[in-house]
């Protein structure tokens, strides 16, 4: 999967943020992700942020992917943000309860 790597301040606290290129997003190329999510919290990376504005479809095994990496973010004492998600995802967490679960914000 295709992501675009950037440095981004949130509240004045820095985080690496992770866009997302493709516009359909599952088990095959979030796996990715969260391999590159390990990569920077293996080097150092506490403050993680996932950007889905170019995501139109997530399925389950992609929501799961984000639960997991948002879980060992956590582990590793750091934040995990969900960025500018549509107004489709938005929805797609609102319906399954995640918007509780994750901090998701539209800068």
């Amino acid at each position: 999967m295709e992501t675009k790597k950037s440095n981004i301040t949130i509240d004045s606290t820095g985080f690496l943020s992770f866009e997302v290129i493709d516009s359909e997003v599952g088990l095959t190329n979030l796996n990715d992700l969260k391999e590159e999510i390990i990569s920077s919290l293996d080097s150092g990376s506490l403050n993680i942020a996932v950007d889905l504005k170019n995501v139109s479809v997530i399925n389950s095994s992609g929501l799961g992917i984000l639960i997991g990496c948002m879980n060992r973010v956590k582990s590793a004492k750091g934040n995990f943000k969900i960025l500018n998600p549509t107004d489709k995802i938005e929805n797609l967490f609102k319906i399954t309860k995640l918007n509780l679960v994750f901090e998701i914000i539209r800068i």
